[in-house]
């Protein structure tokens, strides 16, 4: 696996353009369009919140069509909690963007980000359809910043691949750093989406099966604050034009592709958490000597949404108590007489208690660093995960409580 520059539009076939549309009241770049010159299968994943939004709905009604071709975006306005109005201009920014392609409506995806209970500006939407067509390149200029919310940067990546004889290419651009707590599910995770391009010929089953894989490891296992948004959306298009053998099993070429997925995916949620609204610090937490991957994850995740550890490492304040406290609260049966915790490379806790004498100045001038690592050891059987946050700032708190004035 090579990583490469790029992003959405990297993979063979693939187009992208962002315009200004003046949904977004600061005037930044607020609608985006991503376009396979071939019809694609697609997989995708939405949020499990119950008040979903209504790109989502109209999104898996159209992931039942066999083939699809576009995916329309906008952001500044998250088309949620606006009843069957919402719904109507979901569909209709579909409908718009297919005419305008030569296209059936249901063979475009449509997704949104941004205030919740606004009704969606469609006439600028509409108008602003032409504008996104002529600006379809394969820069893909303006895409990645199209869809930011509250995002300082923006935020990209490329993988290739050999296959066989065959370069495969995977792309992938996200955004969220605020309202981010995916727990996605495929049709089977500010707002949490992610669109990945690739010239992969595969089965949709096996795509399926791949981004789910992909998924469990990565988006659903980073956190900003624990709020879990209505609209997270993780997309993938596969048009085939890598020119590869079809992967129909899982052999060696469904596993060399579903690793570069899962790495594609892993990075891609890592910036999420590294650009969290207001953070000044990364996070990683990792869990090993679990009885099952499943309870691994469960105490990643729990420790990663602590908000009270997350303002102890704001301040540099390497309060460890804070991690047991939290890993005890995940609800996996461990044994705490026999875990160790390590802030850094430092050995804070040691089979249940407090190692005596540990290093707290040097502990201390660890938690003022930009990136922090914590690591739990449960010893109890060979099972790790990894889960990313941030820290909590003052600066969040500020963001959020103007977010939508």
């Amino acid at each position: 696996m090579i990583l490469v520059k790029g992003g959405v539009t990297t993979a063979i076939g693939f187009h992208a353009s962002g315009v200004k549309a003046g949904i977004k009241k600061s005037g930044n770049k607020d609608l985006a369009l991503l376009y396979s010159e071939v019809p694609a299968i697609a997989a995708a994943s939405f949020t499990k919140n119950r008040f979903q939004a209504s790109p989502v709905k109209i999104s898996k009604i159209h992931l039942k069509n066999k083939l699809h071709q576009a995916i329309v975006v906008n952001s500044g306005n998250a088309n949620c909690a606006n009843g069957k109005k919402g719904d109507k201009d979901a569909l209709l920014m579909a409908s718009v963007t297919a005419a305008a392609l030569g296209l059936d409506k249901k063979e475009v995806l449509v997704a949104s980000t941004g205030i919740i209970g606004k009704y969606l500006p469609v006439n600028k939407i509409k108008n602003n359809i032409p504008a996104l067509l002529r600006g379809l390149s394969k820069d893909g200029v303006g895409f990645a910043q199209s869809i930011m919310t509250t995002d300082t940067r923006k935020k990209e990546l490329a993988v290739k691949i050999k296959l066989g004889r065959s370069t495969v290419t995977i792309g992938g651009a996200c955004k969220g750093v605020g309202m981010l707590h995916p727990d996605m599910l495929l049709e089977r995770h500010a707002t949490m989406l992610c669109f990945i391009t690739t010239d992969c010929s595969i089965s949709r089953k096996l795509l399926n099966d791949s981004l789910g894989e992909a998924i469990e490891d990565s988006f659903n296992m980073v956190s900003v604050d624990g709020d879990m948004s209505t609209n997270d959306s993780c997309f993938v298009l596969a048009n085939g034009l890598a020119g590869n053998k079809k992967i129909v099993s899982k052999g060696k070429d469904y596993k060399i592709f579903t690793e570069a997925l899962k790495y594609l995916a892993k990075e891609l949620a890592k910036m999420l958490a590294e650009d969290g609204e207001g953070a000044t610090k990364f996070i990683e937490i990792k869990v090993k000597g679990a009885g099952n991957a499943a309870e691994a994850k469960s105490v990643a995740r729990k420790v990663s949404t602590s908000n009270l550890l997350k303002c102890a490492i704001f301040g540099g304040d390497p309060n460890w108590g804070r991690v047991a406290a939290a890993a005890g609260a995940s609800g996996v049966d461990f044994d705490p007489d026999k875990t160790d915790i390590y802030l850094g490379d430092v050995l804070v806790l040691s089979n249940g208690a407090s190692v005596k004498g540990h290093d707290t100045k040097r502990t201390a001038k660890y938690f003022r660093q930009k990136e922090v690592h914590i690591t739990l050891n449960l010893k109890a059987g060979k099972a790790e995960a990894r889960a990313w946050t941030c820290d909590f700032s003052k600066e969040y708190v500020e963001i959020n409580s103007e977010y939508s004035t």
